[in-house]
């Protein structure tokens, strides 16, 4: 049997219209299910051990964030705020929580935390929310300090490190 080349080019306008139609349904029926498992098989996504989260990537980002609140610096407090938020949102994706933004993934995640993280946690993200809207907003060396110790609490109360 001679090897036989498709030639996808003349196929009619219906044809055309009947597949494109397909091909939109399908996206639209898999969506919810891409947005909750997320997709298999993506060499870019970071691999997460057995645990839930690298450890040894927290810690380190960790160890820079004190680093930074050592400095002593305003500048550098905002940045150390800014950070510590993105190490909690960062190993709250590492748990798949659902949500389009940290707030959401917070709201999301009310029963992995004890009462008092998760109010640390939303305490502690404000800080960083006035920091980043506020644009007159200068967070003090103790605001800084209470938010990180904030973060801190919320992030070893979902892996330690």
């Amino acid at each position: 049997m001679p090897y036989q080349v498709h030639n996808y080019h003349n196929k009619t306008t219906e044809q055309k219209a009947v597949e494109g139609f397909l091909k939109g349904l399908w996206w639209l029926i898999s969506l919810p299910f891409r947005l909750i498992f997320g997709k298999k098989g993506n060499k870019n996504q970071k691999e997460y051990q057995s645990g839930g989260l690298d450890s040894q990537y927290v810690s380190q980002k960790w160890a820079e964030i004190t680093q930074l609140m050592q400095l002593g610096k305003p500048s550098n407090y905002s940045r150390a705020v800014l950070e510590a938020d993105k190490l909690l949102d960062h190993v709250l994706k590492g748990y798949r929580t659902p949500g389009m933004t940290m707030g959401d993934r917070l709201k999301a995640s009310h029963n992995r935390f004890s009462p008092e993280a998760y109010d640390a946690a939303w305490k502690a993200h404000k800080v960083r929310n006035e920091l980043v809207h506020n644009s007159e907003f200068q967070v003090m060396d103790y605001t800084a300090k209470e938010a990180i110790r904030k973060f801190e609490i919320a992030i070893r109360e979902l892996i330690s490190f």
